[in-house]
């Protein structure tokens, strides 16, 4: 009789507590922009300014630790360390494994900031060198300066490496690559598996759920925007919801397929698409002043380094950037932790952190150089010609303003089009893939979760782009992008906890092999 009530394996798992505190939130969210959207996004941005008031400080510490922590282990003897034990072999090649890793942890934001951010802070520059006069020479290089902080070492080094290290390490134990884990080093197992666990996978799903949909719902607008401008084509609802379903299709099937198959693909067409379209751009563009403008905004960066990365939290320009760029990629961190050290099997901890948190970073930079700088060398030269297309369209006009003003513009704007589409593809495709992993507890969630995830991403989208129209489908996606930043509030204990937990348990395995080897 009892098995008459027994419900199929993947209805359970909706009832666990993580899965209900990962998907309540986001209903509720949902529910409260449909009953009265202006009243949502006043909540949210409460929220969003509590967040980052009280806690941008924390932030701000928490990201240049993470930094100088991580690579004291990877160049220590505990760098050595293989993840997954002494006998794991990597199941992705060098160049597949970098692939994803550049491809997953923030490049999909990083390919459609890198066009605006440098012209903005080129136009208005930041407080970090509120001595520089705008839209001139000199503002060149403090603008790449400050988008090599917040697209360089200690954002990436942020998403991937302690929390990555220190999930790795607990798999080896044979505890599950969940959130949850992260509170054993400072606890015990029975409280990690009891609400406290709960609450980090829930509201760690919640925080990298809600980061993906907002920027995929802005790209969605983004191209549809693009795509109203050709021939027998509007700018329509309609339009944005088939492009959302579009992309849905698109790591649907890619995370159904599995890591192996779908996001490898889809990493490495990426990588061959940029490499294509960053030559083409670097050798059309002002090669010579592109290598000097890197050169000089490096090294003006490098010189900052301390200040720009501990500034003050009481500064508003810094809030409204650093800080919350800070607070985004926190909340993205455990579930992309989680996700790295899934496909970093037979890796050594300093062969991780080196592409982590030196070739990663320095791909990203040489993309907005070349991008980002060629917007900055036409508005030089010609004020007004990029500056006015982004006072009309926003940020999201400025990157076919930059390439429309190339030679084979309508080559490169087709490819940048198909890599936006294409990266922001990876990038659900690999959260849809590790929400499955949290919820389920295994480290090969069923298809039918991952597809679930997968699905929900796409229609949350679809839900927000609607509500009240295209304008106010903006505004929610706004509000929703604040409420990822709230929720990095009770995921920055997790992240703090790996701080200590990743060179303790790496330690403790370095003594375990020092121990095997004497006794050999």
């Amino acid at each position: 009789m009892k098995n008459l009530f027994k419900l199929p394996e993947h209805l359970r798992i909706w009832l666990k507590p993580s899965a209900l505190i990962a998907a309540v939130p986001l209903i509720v969210f949902l529910s409260l922009a449909i009953i009265n959207l202006s009243y949502a996004e006043k909540l949210t941005n409460l929220g969003k300014s509590f967040a980052i008031n009280y806690f941008g400080g924390t932030w701000l510490w928490l990201t240049l630790l993470t930094l100088f922590i991580s690579v004291l282990v990877a160049i220590s003897p505990l760098g050595n360390i293989k993840l997954g034990g002494n006998t794991a072999k990597p199941s992705l090649g060098i160049f597949e494994w970098c692939s994803v890793l550049i491809c997953t942890l923030l490049a999909g934001g990083g390919v459609f900031w890198s066009a605006a951010e440098p012209l903005l802070h080129f136009l208005n520059p930041p407080s970090y060198f509120s001595n520089i006069e705008g839209e001139t020479e000199l503002a060149v290089d403090s603008a790449l300066a400050t988008s090599f902080l917040h697209w360089g070492f200690l954002a990436w080094a942020l998403v991937g490496s302690t929390v990555a290290i220190t999930f790795s390490l607990l798999a080896q134990r044979g505890y599950s690559l969940r959130p949850r884990s992260l509170l054993i080093p400072i606890s015990s197992e029975k409280f990690a598996n009891g609400i406290a666990g709960d609450l980090a996978d829930g509201l760690s799903v919640v925080a990298a759920i809600a980061g993906t949909v907002g920027p995929l719902g802005f790209l969605s607008l983004q191209l549809s925007n693009a795509a109203g401008r050709l021939p027998n084509l509007d700018d329509s609802a309609f339009l944005q919801i088939s492009i959302v379903l579009f992309l849905t299709s698109i790591f649907s099937i890619s995370t159904f397929s599995g890591i192996q198959k779908g996001i490898k693909f889809l990493s490495e067409l990426n990588i061959w698409l940029t490499i294509f379209l960053a030559f083409g751009l670097f050798l059309i563009g002002p090669t010579f002043w592109l290598v000097k403008h890197f050169s000089s905004g490096f090294i003006l960066y490098f010189k900052n380094f301390i200040s720009m990365s501990i500034p003050d939290d009481n500064d508003q320009w810094v809030k409204g950037w650093t800080i919350f760029y800070w607070g985004w990629f926190l909340g993205y961190a455990p579930l992309m932790g989680l996700f790295t050290a899934g496909i970093s099997k037979g890796r050594r901890i300093k062969e991780l952190i080196f592409i982590i948190a030196f070739v990663c970073p320095l791909v990203t930079n040489i993309w907005f150089t070349i991008l980002g700088g060629n917007g900055l060398f036409l508005e030089l030269n010609n004020t007004g010609l990029i500056k006015s297309e982004l006072s009309t369209g926003g940020s999201a006009a400025v990157l076919f303003a930059i390439l429309k003003n190339l030679p084979l513009s309508g080559l490169f704007i087709f490819i940048a089009l198909l890599l936006i589409i294409l990266f922001m593809a990876t990038s659900a495709d690999s959260i849809s893939y590790a929400t499955a992993m949290v919820i389920s507890g295994k480290e090969l969630p069923p298809k039918r979760l991952r597809l679930f995830w997968a699905l929900m991403i796409g229609f949350l989208t679809i839900a927000l782009l609607q509500i009240g129209g295209r304008d106010d489908a903006q505004t929610s996606i706004d509000a929703l992008q604040s409420f990822i930043v709230l929720t990095a509030v009770p995921v920055t204990p997790l992240l703090i906890i790996s701080l200590y937990s990743a060179p303790k348990l790496a330690y403790k395995e370095y003594k375990l092999l020092m121990k095997n080897k004497k006794q050999k």
